[in-house]
């Protein structure tokens, strides 16, 4: 199994240990990596489904997984998609990727979208399922006082990645506001 994205409310690749901002209750995040654990779940031993990506969040013990089923139909994608709180408690949803509607849709419909994306060739991973990763962990953390982010809660995740791109050109990364806009195409139907 390839592991796609690893997150603590951040992507993998772009958190900064030493950052002491407050997050959670008051507890900077060197405190709340050491408290909190997650679990990175691939395909169940005997299912024929095979895992195409997968993500944690250790802030949150929550954790992700989109699944092609052992009857996948490359003509007519439906991708399985797990959600594991951090009790264990699991949600399954089957998602048929041509109603997905990246203007109002929910976190495993958007990953479930961009996996997509990527196994087709449209994109690469850093250009689809990173991007997404990262728009989470922005809205993410916009929300953390307001209380845990929901998987199932539907959002504008064409609205989330133009603020993203707004704050990049705003801040001149004019190769970053490139690339977000690349993902924002990938997004528009």
């Amino acid at each position: 199994m390839n592991v796609n994205g690893i997150g603590a409310g951040y992507p993998a690749t772009g958190h900064e240990t030493g950052r002491t901002e407050r997050n959670v209750a008051g507890r900077n995040f060197a405190e709340q990596a050491v408290q909190a654990t997650a679990t990175l779940h691939g395909a169940e031993e005997g299912s024929g489904d095979i895992a195409i990506s997968a993500w944690a969040d250790v802030v949150s013990g929550s954790s992700i997984s989109v699944y092609k089923t052992q009857d996948f139909d490359a003509a007519n994608p439906v991708y399985k998609v797990k959600t594991w709180d951090k009790s264990g408690n699991v949600t399954e949803q089957m998602v048929d990727v041509s109603k997905v509607d990246p203007e109002n849709c929910d976190t495993a419909e958007m990953y479930a979208y961009t996996a997509h994306l990527k196994e087709s060739g449209k994109g690469s991973f850093e250009d689809t399922v990173l991007k997404a990763a990262v728009a989470k962990a922005v809205k993410n953390a916009e929300q953390r006082s307001a209380g845990t982010w929901s998987f199932s809660e539907k959002f504008d995740w064409t609205k989330i990645v133009n603020d993203l791109m707004e704050s990049s050109y705003h801040y001149g990364d004019l190769k970053g506001y490139m690339e977000w806009k690349k993902f924002l195409g990938f997004l528009e139907k």
